[in-house]
């Protein structure tokens, strides 16, 4: 993780607080597990994008016999084990072109702590970013939803959609 702190600390980003109307550009970071988990991270995409967003998901894949099941698609990539380095940094084209995206929102989905998530979420030139709170995650999330431990995606998913549509009403355009 220091080697994360360093890097973090030397990244920059132009932080500005979006809410779903005047965001055009959204960025969902998850972990893909399984079928199922893809399966309502896909219903989620396909919501934003009803709203007008574009939107680019990226999901990162640990299990090997799940890697051949989830290929790329026009708004998903994904990240694989043999795209992180030693230090579990993620390397692979895929996430540099995430990390460099200038989202208006990152909305990090995992559940899980993941130290590939957790780098991409940190660099992340999102100008606003939302996701689970965490004690690992604090320091890099400007909205933190706090969900029991037991907490499922779809709650964190209906919770972070909430939010990000009350919030910052005001500055409207």
């Amino acid at each position: 993780m220091i080697l994360l702190q360093r890097e973090y600390a030397r990244a920059s980003r132009e932080k500005r607080i979006y809410n779903l109307t005047q965001a055009t550009k959204v960025g969902i970071l998850y972990y893909c597990k399984d079928e199922e988990t893809y399966e309502r991270i896909s219903k989620f995409v396909k919501k934003l994008q009803g709203a007008g967003k574009t939107v680019k998901a990226l999901g990162y894949v640990e299990s090997k016999s799940l890697t051949g099941q989830f290929l790329p698609k026009l708004s998903y990539d994904y990240l694989y084990p043999n795209g992180l380095s030693w230090s579990y940094k993620p390397v692979s084209v895929q996430a540099k072109d995430f990390i460099d995206s200038n989202y208006n929102i990152l909305i990090d989905l995992s559940l899980e702590e993941s130290v590939p998530l957790l780098y991409i979420t940190a660099l992340s030139k999102a100008s606003f970013k939302a996701g689970l709170q965490s004690k690992n995650r604090s320091n890099y999330l400007d909205l933190m939803i706090s969900l029991p431990e037991d907490g499922e995606l779809d709650e964190l998913m209906k919770q972070v959609y909430h939010y990000l549509t009350e919030i910052n009403k005001e500055n409207e355009s």
